[in-house]
């Protein structure tokens, strides 16, 4: 919940009068298995409101808002004119008590200014959500923060706040009181059978690539050939039987390892099944990459070096 004090408060009263005043690559294959909010206030019925005329700015928006809209202007028993802006949210407990601070404009009747200020309102609550509506119709002011007036006069201008405005009038717009609520007090429900481990992060020092396969590869036999390509990965990974090797194309450099996890190193020569792959737009682009550019030997130690510390 929001916390506020006379700082807080003041802060709050301030701002407002002001407004209303003016290279090969080392591979790390990965196998991939694959793959809450505040809660609603309880619902409760209360009074629909109807704002009044004089409140209701001009403009289809502005006459859509649940709530009325703000300002609202009223004129008190003694003719005193009162204006009531947005009220902030300062905490709302449980959904059931609030606790609101609203700027005011009171202009006391054959005043020539008015008077501005600040006041605080307590009330319980209850919700109609159907009408979007939050009440607070048995109020209570306190801490009025008016400079221009004595004691007295800040003493009529409560009272006159609690006869002016009607109950029916008392509501606040659910979405502004949700709009104000501190989203950092809200703690989210667990969801049952929810997947949200958090995923595996892979880090090299080395320059690499990251084979992504999903699951266990599923491997594909190539047609006239002793090769076998894996079909659950955009990379072109193959598995030769014959030599229980697997082999990897990293652009026109291949590597091969014992063990799709690797470590890996520069292939070398390349099986000869490689050359029997089918002229189709499949192996258009493993077939221009044959027979393989070769890896100078500074260049084969550190692919080495950088594939068996990740082994």
């Amino acid at each position: 919940m929001l916390m506020t004090d006379t700082r807080l408060r003041a802060r709050i009263a301030g701002l407002t009068i002001v407004s209303l005043l003016a290279s090969p690559l080392a591979p790390l294959v990965a196998a991939q298995t694959p793959p809450a909010a505040a809660q609603t206030p309880p619902a409760a019925k209360a009074p629909a409101a109807k704002a009044p005329p004089a409140a209701r700015p001009a403009g289809a928006a502005a006459a859509a808002a649940p709530d009325g809209a703000w300002p609202r202007a009223y004129t008190t028993a003694s003719g005193a004119a009162l204006t009531l802006y947005q009220p902030q949210v300062a905490s709302w407990t449980d959904q059931k008590h609030i606790v609101l601070y609203t700027a005011i404009a009171y202009t006391p009747k054959g005043a020539k200014a008015p008077a501005l200020g600040t006041v605080k309102v307590e009330s319980e609550t209850s919700v109609a959500l159907d009408e979007r509506l939050v009440s607070f119709s048995q109020l209570k002011i306190a801490e009025p923060s008016f400079p221009t007036l004595e004691r007295e006069p800040l003493r009529m201008l409560v009272e006159e706040i609690v006869a002016t405005v009607p109950l029916e009038q008392r509501v606040i717009a659910l979405d502004r009181v949700l709009a104000n609520i501190d989203t950092s007090q809200i703690i989210p429900k667990n969801v049952e059978g929810v997947k949200a481990d958090p995923p595996p992060i892979f880090f090299s020092q080395t320059p690499a690539v990251l084979v992504n396969i999903d699951s266990d590869p599923i491997w594909a036999p190539i047609a006239q050939t002793d090769l076998k390509s894996a079909v659950n990965t955009n990379w072109d990974l193959f598995s030769h039987d014959p030599t229980q090797t697997f082999y990897l194309r990293h652009d026109k450099v291949w590597l091969k390892a014992a063990e799709v996890k690797g470590p890996w190193e520069p292939a070398g020569d390349l099986p000869e099944s490689f050359t029997k792959l089918p002229a189709d737009d499949n192996w258009k682009d493993v077939k221009a990459s044959l027979p393989g550019q070769k890896v100078s030997a500074a260049r084969r130690r550190r692919c080495s070096s950088a594939c068996n510390r990740r082994s």
